[in-house]
């Protein structure tokens, strides 16, 4: 069972600041504990630290760093990548059944009226500027998606334009800041900086074609639409769903002696999304084989053949679970919707392909069927 964390208690910190920073210090020391930021798994504060010295005043700031502890029940079993090579691929469609009961299981029972992260209720009460919506759960709300560095829209989001649309402009900022950066930062790159020009052109392409893929509602925030004739708006639909974004061979925990899925563990990063975004499990996610390959020898060796033969394995698993849940590769806008977000991420790995994309998809003129 997971325990509810609770939030950092200001006088505490401040305490552990002033014991170990000035443990001998005879002059009364006036500290000023201030939140400053949060990641996946930590929380930041600001400590201003300064002595009551009219003659040498001193005045210092450091960065107080809280860790999520956390403590879970151990279930038995192993992660399934330990017992993944050795199995038959009967077993693994079995496995893979199980796992895509689960994901049912989610897209049917957790659905929610907003995008963005899953917090517990209160957690987000120290920062300002923070939008959230109920979850339908005493215990949780739907906060921004986690990000550091800059101030950007982080959500959460009451539609999936507004949530696509805000994927692009983060990247726009993230070129921003790396062309306005210099090549001795810690973290430059210089090929993606030569590309930025042309990612930024492309990410603007992306955003003039966005709303023939993805109407935007005018519901703003926690509003609720206006009706004609003083109609009732109506009630929210409940069309995103929870997402387990790593659900992969390392955090599915089975019995490896009967390959039962016994538990599914690191659940820190769930978020929720529209029901086009959610598609296959990590683990089964791969590039297509057309054709079965040859049997494999007992101790094969060759690096090929064996990526081959996973290839292949992927491909009829996709099936066994699409068996389960339904179609993931849908025909139609849903897919049109995944390719639309696909170019998004491709931005910084090839600009070129997405650019070949954007070309042949306009050609035919896809982008612009209705929605």
């Amino acid at each position: 069972m997971l325990n509810t964390p609770q939030q950092p208690r200001i006088p505490i910190i401040e305490s552990l600041c002033r014991r170990h920073l000035y443990p001998k210090t005879p002059l009364p020391v006036s500290l000023t504990i201030t939140y400053l930021a949060e990641g996946a798994f930590n929380k930041l504060y600001m400590a201003s630290a300064s002595t009551d010295s009219s003659d040498s005043p001193e005045l210092k700031v450091y960065v107080f760093r809280v860790s999520l502890p956390i403590l879970i029940e151990k279930v038995h079993g192993v992660p399934l990548r330990e017992v993944w090579p050795r199995m038959a691929i009967s077993a693994k469609e079995e496995i893979t059944k199980q796992v895509a009961s689960c994901v049912l299981q989610m897209r049917a029972l957790c659905r929610f009226d907003g995008i963005g992260s899953l917090y517990c209720r209160g957690a987000l009460e120290e920062e300002e500027g923070v939008d959230v919506l109920d979850a339908k759960h005493d215990a949780y709300v739907i906060g921004p998606r986690r990000r550091l560095k800059v101030r950007r829209d982080r959500g959460p989001y009451l539609n999936d334009h507004d949530y696509v649309l805000a994927l692009t402009q983060v990247e726009l900022e993230d070129m921003k800041l790396l062309q306005e950066s210099t090549e001795d930062a810690a973290d430059y790159d210089k090929d993606l900086a030569e590309d930025a020009p042309d990612i930024v052109r492309a990410t603007h392409k992306l955003q003039d074609l966005l709303p023939s893929i993805l109407c935007r509602p005018s519901t703003p925030l926690g509003a609720l639409p206006s009706t004609p004739s003083g109609a009732s708006p109506d009630p929210p639909k409940g069309e995103f769903v929870l997402y387990r974004h790593d659900l992969s061979l390392s955090n599915v925990i089975v019995d490896p002696a009967t390959y039962k899925v016994t538990g599914i563990v690191d659940w820190e990063c769930v978020g929720i999304i529209p029901t086009w975004g959610d598609t296959y499990s990590q683990f089964l996610v791969g590039p297509g084989a057309h054709e079965e390959p040859e049997p494999l020898a007992a101790v094969e060796t060759d690096e090929f053949l064996l990526k081959m033969w996973d290839d292949w394995e992927k491909v009829r698993l996709r099936k066994v679970f699409d068996g389960v849940v339904g179609q993931c590769r849908d025909s139609g806008m849903q897919e049109l919707k995944r390719e639309f977000r696909k170019q998004l991420y491709m931005l910084g790995f090839s600009v070129r392909f997405v650019e070949r994309w954007l070309k042949a998809h306009l050609d035919d003129c896809r982008l612009l069927a209705p929605n």
